[in-house]
C-alpha cells in the first residue's frame, strides 16, 4: 500500500518528507520500503494511503533499518491509536491483498 513518512532530520531541523510502500502490517507495527530512511530511534509520521486519500495517520518510532539499496527498508512501532491502527490499517491491508491476489491471478491465466 503507499504511504508517506515525514521526520525532523536532527542536523538541518528541516522536516523529511517521502513516499513508499507497505511491505508488512502487524498490530502495532509497519515495515516501509521508503526512498529515503529515517535514523534508528527517530519519530516519523506514518500515513497510509488509499490512492491519494490518508486512510489512516499515527506516530511511529524506527527500531530498525535494512540499507539494502535495492530494497531500502524502515521497521517502524507504532505509538499511539493502537485500536484505529488495528481496525483501519489491518483491514486496508487485507483488502489491498486480496484485491491486488485477485488482479495477478487473473492476468496470469489471460497469457
Amino acid at each position: 500500500m503507499p504511504v508517506k513518512a515525514s521526520w525532523i532530520d536532527e542536523e538541518s531541523g528541516k522536516r523529511v518528507n517521502v513516499l513508499g510502500t507497505t511491505e508488512n502490517i502487524g498490530e502495532n507495527s509497519a515495515l516501509v520500503n521508503l526512498e529515503t530512511l529515517p535514523p534508528v530511534g527517530s519519530e516519523v509520521k506514518l500515513r497510509i494511503l488509499d490512492e491519494e486519500k490518508t486512510l489512516i495517520e499515527v506516530q511511529t518510532k524506527v527500531i530498525r533499518v535494512e540499507r539494502d539499496p535495492s530494497k531500502p527498508l524502515a521497521a517502524l512501532t507504532i505509538l499511539a491509536n493502537l485500536k484505529k491502527w488495528k481496525d483501519v490499517a489491518m483491514e486496508a491491508a487485507q483488502e489491498w491483498v486480496t484485491r491486488h491476489w485477485r488482479l495477478n491471478y487473473e492476468e496470469e491465466w489471460v497469457n
